[in-house]
């Protein structure tokens, strides 16, 4: 089979297989180079010379990176190629990561991180074009691939990180590994993936993208001054309130004008609404539960009355637990899908998971209690976090693919930020007479809302619109003279 590229030269056509399995690859080293640095935080921060609490930011920054790039080079992949900008977010994250290894001054680091805030476009752009070169169940099959490949990442990046530490000569070779394998997904994408040929049509909103930016940088800003400062600090309440002011004319633009960052409209469908919110809602319990989940294993019982004091590896064998599972459930979703549907298996998911921090507010005096919850739970987020993004870019139009899943990942990090916020207050409302410790109802209600948040997710799922009949209208926003061009081929079942 051959060919034409966008230069008219005839090349021999792409297997499927090997180029989904490219972009597996480049979702593994997206998620070692996530879970690789916070290990070695406080020796960065030592070389540095900088302080635990300035050496925050080199995580925090490339959040607020990512709020910006997601939702515009996700958009842009739409406009002028998914693999062309996927090419842009590589070269970035390589030039940040080659920085960061060298470590020449703490804010040339933090300009580092900045350039690696593009890591999170990689999965919205390679969902864009898995779904252009194929759908159906195999689709399903390459997205949970790459979702599970992302988070298994994440563990071995995190485990790496000590390991290579212990044996390597300097802090700089131990930071060079994720250079070689981001180097590695460059050549992948560069040389092994073809572009996709669907493109949206219509301009770039500028004064879109930036009204979004800052409402998100700002949104972001306002939920870590919240979680440090409390929500009642004048920073905090200053941030959130601009927030909700950007946001707000922000969305009046985006209705009025002809070709928008967002299609305001077909986010709130109920052909997408319902997912966006479940994203959220998910965000918020993955993310912003890990932390008070610690913070109970590592308690002493004599001290606090509830707890373990756990090691650091006990702990970490927990979370472990919880992301070996998600990474399971992300990757078998589309098996079960086949059998029962994509949106059964989604309710399944949330319903698992519900019921597993549910099941924590009465069942926590026992270690084997949190490790079965943990266990119940993980497999239910494994679920949700393979078949979100799936069915997603299935109900999505053609040609906003990108975006769509774009905007998914910016709301899933948006629910983590804020539930990381709100939780901490909850802890600091429930914290003992001495201050120096929270008291178990704090966690039991955590426990209660991230069970609540599930059921939230249960309900958004039972709204969500069914499959239209092919003689039905479309939604705002679809365009089906677009649905059906292909990025690669039209060989959609070639997986």
């Amino acid at each position: 089979m051959l060919e034409n590229t966008h230069l008219g030269r005839i090349q021999p056509q792409k297997n499927p297989c090997a180029v989904v399995g490219f972009l597996v690859f480049c979702e593994l080293a997206s998620g070692f180079v996530q879970g690789y640095y916070p290990p070695l935080l406080a020796k960065i921060a030592d070389h540095l010379g900088t302080t635990d609490a300035d050496i925050t930011w080199f995580l925090t920054v490339q959040t607020l990176a990512a709020a910006v790039f997601v939702p515009l080079m996700s958009r842009l992949g739409d406009l002028f190629g998914h693999r062309r900008v996927l090419r842009i977010a590589i070269i970035s994250v390589l030039i940040g990561t080659i920085v960061t290894a060298l470590l020449p001054s703490y804010p040339l680091v933090l300009v580092a991180r900045v350039l690696v805030g593009p890591l999170a476009v990689w999965l919205p752009l390679e969902i864009a074009l898995v779904h252009g070169r194929i759908s159906g169940e195999s689709a399903r099959k390459a997205i949970g691939l790459l979702v599970s490949f992302l988070t298994g990442g994440a563990i071995l990046g995190t485990v790496s990180a000590g390991i290579v530490d212990s044996v390597s000569p300097s802090l700089s070779a131990t930071l060079a590994l994720p250079v070689v394998l981001v180097a590695i997904s460059a050549y992948a994408v560069f040389f092994k993936v073809p572009e996709s040929n669907s493109r949206s049509r219509g301009r770039i909103d500028a004064i879109g993208f930036i009204g979004l930016a800052v409402a998100m940088v700002l949104l972001l800003s306002g939920l870590r001054l919240a979680s440090s400062e409390g929500f009642g600090s004048l920073s905090t309440i200053a941030s959130l309130a601009a927030a909700l002011l950007v946001f707000t004319t922000w969305v009046l633009w985006e209705l009025r004008v002809s070709s928008p960052a967002v299609d305001v409209r077909l986010i709130v469908s109920r052909r997408l609404g319902p997912i966006y919110l479940t994203g959220f809602l998910f965000g918020m319990v993955v993310f912003g539960g890990q932390a008070p989940l610690s913070t109970f294993l590592a308690a002493d019982p004599a001290a606090t009355g509830y707890g373990f004091e756990a090691t650091p590896s006990t702990v970490s064998g927990v979370l472990a637990l919880i992301t070996l599972l998600a990474t399971v459930g992300g990757a078998s979703f589309a098996y079960l899908a086949k059998l029962i549907g994509i949106r059964t298996v989604l309710i399944l998911g949330a319903v698992l998971a519900a019921a597993a921090n549910l099941a924590q507010t009465v069942f926590h005096a026992e270690l084997w209690h949190l490790w079965l919850t943990s266990g119940v739970s993980g497999i239910g987020m494994g679920l949700l976090l393979g078949a979100l993004p799936a069915l997603l870019a299935e109900r999505a139009p053609q040609d906003q693919t990108g975006i769509a899943t774009g905007v998914y990942n910016s709301l899933r990090t948006l629910g983590g930020a804020a539930a990381g916020a709100i939780f901490g207050l909850i802890l600091s409302v429930f914290a003992a007479a001495d201050g120096r410790f929270a008291a178990i109802e704090g966690y039991i209600t955590i426990w209660t809302i991230s069970g609540l948040a599930f059921i939230g997710a249960v309900v958004c799922l039972l709204m969500l619109e069914s499959d239209r009949p092919s003689n039905e209208p479309s939604p705002p926003g679809f365009h089906p003279e677009k649905a059906g061009s292909s990025g690669f081929n039209n060989d959609k079942d070639a997986l």
